[in-house]
């Protein structure tokens, strides 16, 4: 309901109007409490200021009288000559002419002579008298057991200081009534001496119980005037005497008329608002039917446009509408441009105008059935490098030339796609012969002119028959790239895809995919080959080397995973595992009593990383190995991938006490121009120049040359792959100093290791 324009518009109508008159009342209300609070503020002050002059007025009527006592000549006689009787009679008798509620006669010096308050003892009278005579007013108020008194005192002089006179009223309802008669408003005496509360008032019972109930919060009252004590009144209070705050008298404004005026200006706003409220909603409802007609009109026009369809012109609706109706059929216009526009680019490459990827496996798989012939795969060799030579302007132009290039070929593909940055894709319907195939690359690798040089590019080519290879066109493409990357890893122009290929491959990525999760499965594990020393003829070290037991796929050769791992960039993951496994298992060597030295074989990758040394001599310290417990083997060819990194981290490894052995010595190709510069402690001669040594005499003076020339250097000779006792007495003989091989033993699990080197050990030293 609320999602349609008419609901809306009437929806925002209601809401405006309602918050428009909610801030009109509000402002109003709010000024009209403000303003009738300072008219009862102000109407009280008004009563506070007669109610003062009130009690004024009785002071002086009070004083008056007693100055015509203090001026008799028989009351002067009687205290000057101490008649007690007279003096009492005369001042009962003019304390009842004048109506006084108490009457007491001072010693000049203010000591109580006589008094008509029982029980009014000197302490009592004393601070009456010494307000009164300290002050100018002859006013004060006398607080005695909870009742207060409105007190004057006057000098009786005869005609020097014989004696104080005073006489005073009761402060009581009676005196509040009178003072309510003049003011207009209600009056309390509020007595608070010694923790007890007495009041005497003009308000109700229930008003009076409702201030006594809030007797602490009186003196509040004299600052700050309250609404609530009594409800329905504005209250303030006044000091009786500034000397003293246990007496207060409490004025009360009631403020039932203001209330009863605000009442009913809020219902006469609340009836307007009403009104109001109803007219603008019968308003919204009007205009927004007349409104929905052309909004309906113009609805069914943008309809149509978006069906395809041309709509006639939209008649009668406001001028605003039929322009908006305009601006939709340039916009129709617009977007139909812009939608082949987005078309082509979504379908062809922004560079070289050839269909993409996504393009060219659509187009595919729209042939279905019919997709027959050959696919074949390009790539452009290193032109990553070519492209950080000649810049990326001219990489671009020069793709361009090629893509033209490819329109160009006899005979004409019959699809043709650039898959990503320098690979492109041709379709051969009819497929295409070899001769053809390798006539079309001839033509590729010509001279392109970039710039005024000439570029000449290496193409190396996937060759897929669809025939055979079913339709799947995810499959053909895959199975055209492992092509392509054979042609690539082989050096060749063109590689066709063989049967079987797909199968590695898809072996390759499980194995790649599966490797993190065998290591921490621990389907991987280290076996140990023995290093036999031949001067000792004891087992001295072993070599660790890595196995891995597939859940699915059974045993997979370390060449394999290993291979893997470095091109996929999971060989850091390994590496890290064959060192955590190889410091554990020296420890637990260590605990047996076990002295061997551990061989663990680290990548090129491993090689270039700096921190590694420090890594493992904080392993050998942690677990308190010696350094010379552990061995680095490397190849000739890790060293050569970066060889001044390399060896930077070798002699780093050669000074904290970790040997460093160059394994499989004689297959590289730098061999004798690196083994002087490298920092090693040991050179492990390769398998290819042992295992032939019996009957090849060629081998037997390779090995002899190589143990010279590795001893001449001050390396240590290790002979791997030896299988027969009688290669182990010919290396003895030509000064070998290590033996590695199945002669001694093949790689064993730790269990059976320790068994093996236990019997191996013992006995040669039994023989000894």
């Amino acid at each position: 309901m609320l999602n349609s324009f008419r609901a809306r518009l009437i929806l925002v109508f209601f809401i405006v109007l309602t918050l428009v008159q909610f801030a009109t009342a509000f402002s109003v209300l709010t000024a009209t409490q403000r303003d009738n609070f300072l008219q009862q503020q102000k109407s009280l002050d008004i009563g506070a200021n007669v109610f003062l002059e009130v009690l004024s007025n009785r002071g002086i009527q009070l004083s008056q009288s007693l100055s015509v006592l203090s001026a008799d000549f028989g009351f002067k006689r009687a205290i000057a000559t101490g008649e007690q009787e007279t003096i009492e009679s005369v001042l009962s008798n003019h304390g009842s002419r004048i109506g006084a509620d108490a009457v007491v006669l001072l010693s000049p010096k203010g000591e109580l002579l006589t008094s008509s308050i029982p029980g009014l003892d000197q302490e009592d009278i004393q601070s009456l008298f010494d307000m009164t005579t300290s002050s100018n007013n002859a006013l004060a108020i006398l607080n005695f057991d909870h009742v207060s008194y409105q007190f004057v005192l006057q000098p009786v002089k005869a005609p020097t200081l014989i004696a104080w006179v005073g006489m005073g009223f009761v402060l009581d309802e009676k005196v509040a009534q009178q003072a309510k008669a003049i003011t207009g408003i209600d009056v309390s005496f509020v007595n608070q001496d010694t923790g007890r509360t007495e009041i005497a008032s003009t308000l109700s019972d229930d008003e009076k119980l409702s201030v006594l109930t809030q007797a602490s919060l009186l003196p509040n009252l004299l600052t700050i005037p309250s609404e609530t004590i009594p409800v329905d009144h504005l209250t303030m209070a006044l000091k009786l005497y500034d000397r003293n705050g246990s007496q207060l008298a409490l004025l009360h404004q009631s403020n039932l008329k203001w209330q009863q005026s605000y009442q009913q200006l809020r219902n006469n706003m609340l009836f307007i608002f009403a009104l109001t409220l109803a007219l603008a909603i019968a308003i919204a409802i009007w205009l927004s039917g007349s409104l929905m007609a052309p909004v309906h009109q113009l609805v069914t026009y943008a309809r149509k446009i978006g069906q395809g369809v041309v709509p006639n012109k939209i008649q009668g609706a406001p001028a605003e509408l039929e322009v908006l109706a305009s601006s939709l059929s340039l916009m129709r216009e617009d977007i139909e441009a812009r939608e082949k526009d987005l078309v082509y680019q979504s379908r062809h490459d922004s560079l070289t105008g050839l269909l993409n990827r996504f393009a060219a496996k659509q187009c595919l798989a729209e042939l279905g059935q019919g997709l027959s012939g050959a696919m074949v795969l390009l790539d452009i060799k290193h032109f990553r490098h070519i492209n950080d030579i000649i810049g990326f302007a001219n990489a671009d132009n020069l793709l361009i030339l090629f893509a033209r290039r490819l329109e160009q070929l006899a005979p004409t593909p019959d699809l043709l796609a650039r898959l990503d940055g320098d690979s492109f894709l041709l379709l051969y319907n009819q497929g295409i012969r070899p001769e053809h195939l390798l006539k079309s690359l001839d033509m590729l690798e010509a001279p392109f002119p970039v710039q005024g040089s000439n570029i000449s590019l290496t193409v190396r080519t996937g060759l897929l028959v669809i025939d055979g290879n079913g339709t799947d066109v995810d499959v053909l493409v895959r199975r055209a790239e492992i092509a392509l990357n054979q042609a690539c890893l082989e050096e060749l122009r063109v590689v066709s895809y063989r049967q079987g290929d797909d199968e590695k491959y898809q072996r390759e990525l499980t194995l790649i995919r599966d490797l993190p999760i065998g290591l921490a499965q621990n389907q991987l594990y280290l076996v140990f080959q023995p290093k036999v020393d031949l001067h000792l003829n004891l087992c001295t070290g072993a070599e660790a080397l890595i196995r891995w037991q597939h859940p699915t796929l059974g045993f997979i050769p370390p060449d394999e995973f290993i291979q893997l791992a470095e091109n996929s960039g999971n060989i850091d993951i390994v590496s890290q595992w064959v060192l955590t496994q190889a410091i554990k298992q020296l420890v637990i060597w260590q605990q047996q009593g076990l002295v061997l030295k551990l061989a663990i074989n680290l990548s090129a990758h491993d090689l270039v990383d700096t921190r590694l040394p420090n890594q493992i001599a904080s392993l050998l310290k942690d677990n308190n190995l010696p350094s010379g417990a552990l061995c680095i083997e490397v190849t000739e060819g890790a060293v050569m991938k970066d060889a001044q990194t390399v060896v930077g981290v070798l002699q780093r490894f050669r000074d904290i006490g970790v040997s460093v052995a160059i394994d499989d010595f004689g297959t590289g190709q730098s061999s004798l121009a690196y083994l002087k510069i490298l920092p090693v402690n040991e050179v492990k001669i390769d398998r290819s120049f042992i295992k032939d040594m019996l009957t090849d005499s060629q081998d037997v003076m390779i090995v002899n040359t190589s143990i010279q020339l590795i001893h001449g250097l001050g390396f240590t000779v290790v002979a791997e792959g030896v299988e027969e006792a009688e290669g182990v007495d010919i290396l003895r003989h030509l000064g070998c100093d290590m033996v590695q091989g199945y002669v001694f033993s093949k790689p064993l699990k730790v269990a059976d290791f320790d068994l093996w080197f236990e019997a191996f050990n013992h006995q040669k030293t039994t023989e000894a």
